[in-house]
């Protein structure tokens, strides 16, 4: 009979920034902790200051997703358990912050490109979202989320008029200064995380209705344009050399260049461009078992090792107590003018509670609100103004007018 208050005796832990709809690496992340807690698994999202992703639009798990957020009186009850936490980082985040015992890297761009390292430590257990992602990791386990909306992004209905193009060019453009080709002029931007950007409904609307869509770097809109009967061509350049997920996706209702035979077989294959995605969703249940039992492998190996060895025996990782070093070394929080105050409130809840009182009426004495803003994260594009918070203990005791921290014992 099994017992209803058994829990699995590894956590999952997964190292994210809050859920921003608009980033499909983002999404996947989320995903995955929902797809684990839906097989049974413990899993949580770790929201994490080192990833620089400072705010989103929601702060917390996405709508609909069973994603709760690691707090640290979990923490320290699994710590209490010996339970080994199981610690997924993104390629983004260098090294192991957290001084995790058992680490999963799950690669979600080409290592490097947007920060973290190039290369992996020996003891990581690697899976590229992709196949050609695994590959430039030199590793060989994939798991490839599907994770488009298919109830926004779908087709329109038979024989509704297309007329026109579109293009996408964000970090070709922020990043690394790229300049539009003459073959996307006159053609509709799409833009995402800034001022005026359009919703996923007004995107698979513009899909819907559009001849062809360009793209000049590796995005998940290519995917959704697809979805919609759109075909997808990417613009190659130096910044964008292979497709990510082609081995997942094929290259059904996908050009590569702007030959026009090549846009004309993209066009010709679009409708089995959609079915090959769609195929892939039965595929990541099998390959999300596939990471599972590695991960789980490895986390059971590493407690036999220590069985009967209290001095080796699973420690609790340092994910508060590196939150408390932020404050006791003065760290500086960074916030941006379009930060929303519940970002900046959910982003307060990480750090220890006394902290998060002061820092609090400091923040909202900045004339923050509520206006469905995003923060850029400064790795990735250039800084915008930024409003500094010293979050320093002497700083928090002025606030105070009393000695708020460290607090008294």
């Amino acid at each position: 009979m099994a017992e209803i208050f058994s829990a699995p005796p590894h956590p999952y832990y997964i190292v994210t920034p809050s859920y921003v709809q608009e980033s499909a690496g983002i999404r996947c992340l989320h995903i995955l902790c929902h797809a684990l807690n839906k097989r049974g698994h413990s899993a949580y999202i770790v929201q994490d200051p080192v990833s620089r992703m400072v705010g989103a639009q929601f702060f917390g798990g996405g709508p609909d997703l069973l994603t709760p957020i690691l707090s640290r009186t979990i923490l320290e009850a699994h710590a209490r358990r010996q339970q080994t936490p199981i610690v997924v980082y993104p390629e983004v985040v260098t090294g192991n912050p957290y001084g995790a015992e058992i680490v999963v890297r799950y690669i979600l761009n080409f290592p490097g490109l947007l920060g973290g390292d190039s290369v992996y430590d020996a003891d990581e257990i690697c899976f590229g979202y992709s196949r050609a992602l695994a590959k430039h990791a030199n590793c060989e386990n994939v798991l490839f989320i599907p994770a488009v909306d298919t109830s926004i992004f779908r087709p329109p209905p038979d024989g509704s008029p297309r007329a026109g193009s579109c293009f996408y060019a964000d970090k070709y453009r922020k990043v690394h200064g790229g300049t539009p080709l003459p073959i996307t002029d006159g053609s509709v931007e799409i833009t995402r995380l800034q001022d005026g950007a359009q919703t996923p409904e007004e995107i698979a609307r513009l899909f819907q209705t559009s001849e062809v869509f360009y793209t000049y770097e590796n995005t998940a809109l290519a995917i959704e344009a697809v979805l919609c009967g759109c075909p997808a061509v990417f613009i190659p350049n130096p910044h964008l050399t292979e497709v990510i997920a082609s081995k997942e996706v094929g290259t059904d209702g996908y050009a590569w260049g702007t030959d026009a035979e090549e846009i004309a077989r993209a066009k010709a294959t679009v409708s089995q461009g959609a079915r090959n995605y769609l195929a892939n969703v039965d595929m990541f249940w099998t390959q999300l078992d596939d990471f599972i039992d590695l991960t789980e492998s490895a986390a059971r190996m590493k407690d036999e090792a220590t069985r009967g060895d209290a001095g080796k025996r699973s420690r609790k990782i340092e994910i508060f107590d590196y939150l408390d070093s932020l404050v006791k070394t003065g760290h500086r929080i960074e916030l941006y003018p379009s930060l929303s105050f519940a970002a900046a409130a959910g982003f307060l809840r990480l750090l220890p509670p006394v902290v998060e009182r002061e820092v609090g009426k400091l923040i909202s004495t900045l004339g923050f609100k509520e206006a469905g803003g995003h923060i850029y994260n400064s790795s990735f594009y250039r800084e915008p103004p930024k409003i500094i918070v010293d979050v320093s203990t002497e700083t928090l005791n002025r606030a105070a007018g009393k000695t708020v921290y460290p607090p008294a014992v």
